[in-house]
């Protein structure tokens, strides 16, 4: 008989504490969290101390009557979900749900036989400090997101939606964007000098760094060429000059290697190196934790928990990673124990991210990953053993050179010792070796090479570089990195990703206007960092939870308030459509445009331009072919085009040539037996169609090979309502037949619906 239930999230880490316990404990998966607040309603009673109402997930109910059925008569419920708040929110949950009396609580941050062993020997009661941060968490982003998202439906569009973290995650992608619009390049040049050692074949360059007149080589003073003819002035000054060393400085130089990676490096660097996205990268991650088939080993847990913002290590995993590289590389490889300063909020609740074991090398068990699986613990396991090594060794030579009226300055390197290199590899693109150069040697002189430059703008965030400006400000935890990096772009559409930098969507500035405008305080990253810092009280218990949530939400709703009251995006414009309501400022992923304010009664819109000026239409010194009123050129939602000023009376729009102009192919319409096939080209591609379109509608896509493809197939067969012949068409549900004249003529449908109806 089992000794009781141990209850965890996944099927996977149920296996591998399985591998350790045997038969002493029936281990089962909840699948996750088994309560949430409703979908469909906020499920927040704020009159009521902001009382959250749970329910079962639907998708669990199922594993709820498994989960009760196997605790009837168990001596011991033991719940060992995750541990951080997440985690002792589901064991709360569970304990709730399977109505627990007294369940036990352990957790443990690596799933290896030794932790799990002083796991058991040391559970605890459920820690309500940690349920309550998480339950304040998830009310206040509950408050948000019901508080705000009908405002938003209203102003931009429906099923959008806003979040307290999303919302500065946001607003930094779209002010990046604004600084890259203002920003305004300046020119500069640099000007190399090609020179080599008397006589040598072996060349180096050496880039001008200042006047002769100026200071020595301890100066910092930056010399600038501005423009083009600076340049050829320096150039024209320079010929015929002779080139002389007039100093060298050496000195050693030393690169330490990173501290252990916690979450959001991880995510940083798999991102970059690996192109793995965040959201991708944790998911690996957590299989990983969990414990991956090792063939004879059976499930082992590969790494420690993966949602941690220290670089702690234990002392016992310090001395063996130690001990691994003595014996691996020697022991002038060992260095410091390298770890870095806490981000603003971390909490040192967890270890790094390590491999549980140090000699369980990455190609050791290769065969038994996946690509992306032996990816990722190959990078964690070189970064937590080059985080124990010693630091790299250069050898770091600047040489300053006078050529003329100027002095250059060339700068080279040379590994001596390549310490963490070893372990980590090189992320240099080489170092600039210089020959041996002495003080007074003359050098030969092989051309200059000038070159311009210009200032760049800030770059666009990647998904790396988001996540370390979100843990730079203290905003997110590590279990929330991926999760709002996965909001603004999947969910919401706010921002999209190409060629792995974020752009915002016009929906996305849009939203963002509207929440700097009225609910500035929730898109400011000092407010939001601080309410981390609250919600981390709340866990420490030095605060309760409530107030915390009604500091929050009395803003908020003097916020939406003063929003609903006055929009300045609103106008006293009264539709020219309907004549009742309003016009007022919106967005589309096609632009910002004025709409009534009556919709989807009244759907009257005009657009505007990014400024919030309406386009006006550029007259064409062409006549409309249809009532004679000048064309004009406007803009619609698919780009520009041309139609006539006449609008909406006339609706003349004009075809571009590849729309309009039309080629006789030299073939009969296979459809009507009397029409020119003609080759035209339609917002599908090219076709070919018949001359007696519309009394004729044979139409067939032209391939890639030039080739028209296979139109409906005509059959000798006449359509028994107006005689002519029926034609084979291809539909939702497979082949079917139907009149050569539709849609005029009806075809076989039309004719048993007629029949019933003599019928009847």
């Amino acid at each position: 008989m089992p000794e009781g239930l141990i209850i965890v999230e996944s099927p996977a880490k149920a296996r591998t504490l399985k591998r350790f316990l045997g038969d002493r404990f029936d281990v089962r998966a909840s699948m996750g969290h088994v309560r949430d607040l409703p979908e469909k309603e906020m499920g927040v009673e704020v009159d009521d101390g902001f009382k959250p109402h749970y329910e079962v997930v639907e998708s669990r109910r199922k594993t709820i009557n498994e989960l009760r059925s196997a605790a009837k008569g168990e001596p011991e419920i033991i719940l060992a979900s995750d541990p951080d708040r997440e985690g002792e929110a589901i064991a709360w949950h569970l304990a709730e749900v399977l109505k627990l009396r007294a369940p036990k609580r352990i957790e443990f941050h690596e799933i290896t036989s030794e932790a799990v062993r002083r796991a058991l020997e040391s559970p605890r009661e459920i820690d309500m400090r940690l349920v309550n941060a998480q339950q304040a968490r998830r009310v206040v982003d509950r408050l948000v997101g019901f508080r705000l998202s009908p405002f938003l439906w209203s102003k931009v569009q429906k099923g959008i939606g806003a979040g307290r973290v999303s919302s500065v995650a946001l607003r930094l992608v779209v002010d990046r964007e604004e600084e890259i619009r203002k920003f305004v390049p300046v020119e500069s040049w640099t000007i190399d000098a090609e020179l080599s050692q008397k006589g040598s074949e072996r060349h180096f360059v050496a880039r001008l760094n200042r006047p002769a007149a100026a200071a020595a080589i301890e100066s910092d003073t930056k010399f600038e060429v501005h423009n083009e003819a600076e340049a050829q002035e320096i150039v024209r000054k320079l010929e015929g000059a002779s080139y002389r060393v007039i100093g060298v400085e050496q000195k050693r130089r030393t690169k330490s290697s990173n501290p252990p990676y916690i979450t959001s490096t991880m995510q940083q660097d798999a991102s970059s190196r690996l192109r793995m996205r965040p959201f991708a990268a944790m998911r690996v991650a957590q299989q990983l934790y969990e414990g991956v088939e090792l063939g004879a080993e059976g499930p082992t847990g590969l790494i420690t928990y993966m949602r941690t913002d220290s670089t702690r290590i234990s002392a016992d995993a310090d001395a063996k990673v130690k001990g691994w590289i003595k014996h691996a590389h020697g022991e002038r490889y060992l260095g410091a124990s390298r770890t870095a300063k806490a981000t603003p909020g971390a909490q040192d609740a967890h270890e790094a991210i390590r491999p549980t074991d140090v000699n369980r090398t990455p190609d050791s068990i290769r065969e038994h990953l996946t690509p992306d699986q032996y990816k990722l613990y190959d990078l964690v396991w070189r970064r937590f053993v080059a985080s124990r090594m010693a630091p790299a060794v250069y050898d770091q030579t600047q040489v300053e050179i006078e050529g003329g009226d100027y002095v250059f300055r060339a700068n080279g390197s040379v590994l001596t010792f390549d310490g963490f290199y070893k372990v980590w590899g090189r992320d240099e693109n080489g170092e600039n070796e210089l020959p041996a150069l002495a003080q007074g040697e003359d050098l030969d002189d092989h051309g200059l090479k000038p070159e311009q430059h210009f200032t760049q703008p800030p770059p666009r965030y990647t998904e790396a570089t988001l996540i370390k400006e979100l843990e730079q400000r203290g905003i997110g935890r590590p279990s929330t990195y991926a999760p709002i990096v996965q909001t603004i772009t999947k969910a919401h559409g706010y921002v999209e990703i190409k060629d792995r930098r974020l752009y915002p969507t016009r929906v996305g500035e849009a939203v963002n206007t509207l929440m700097v405008d009225h609910f500035k305080t929730i898109s400011d990253d000092e407010y939001t960092s601080k309410l981390e810092k609250r919600l981390d009280e709340v866990e420490s218990g030095s605060q309760e939870w409530v107030p915390v949530v009604r500091d929050f939400y009395g803003p908020l709703q003097r916020m939406l308030s003063a929003a609903e009251e006055a929009t300045p995006a609103d106008t006293d414009e009264v539709c020219p459509l309907c004549n009742e309501g309003h016009l007022v400022r919106k967005a589309s992923r096609f632009g910002p445009f004025m709409g009534c304010s009556r919709y989807p009664k009244c759907k009257f819109r005009r657009a505007l331009t990014v400024d919030g000026e309406t386009p006006q239409p550029k007259l064409l010194d062409e006549p409309c072919p249809n009532c004679g009123k000048p064309l004009q050129l406007r803009t619609g939602r698919y780009g520009e085009f041309v139609g006539c000023s006449g609008y909406p009376d006339c609706k003349y729009i004009k075809r571009d040539a590849a729309q309009t102009e039309s080629k006789l192919t030299g073939e009969k319409c296979p459809q009507c037996g009397e029409g020119d096939l003609v080759e035209r080209t339609g917002r599908y591609g090219p076709f070919v169609a018949c001359s007696r379109y519309p009394d004729c509608n044979y139409r067939a896509n032209i391939g890639k090979d030039g080739k028209p493809g296979q139109g409906p197939k005509v059959l000798d067969e006449p359509c028994p309502i107006c005689g002519k012949p029926l034609v084979e068409r291809r539909g939702r549900y497979g082949l079917f037949k139907s009149c050569s004249d539709y849609p005029k003529c009806p075809g076989p449908k039309g004719v048993k619906k007629s029949e019933k109806a003599v019928e009847a």
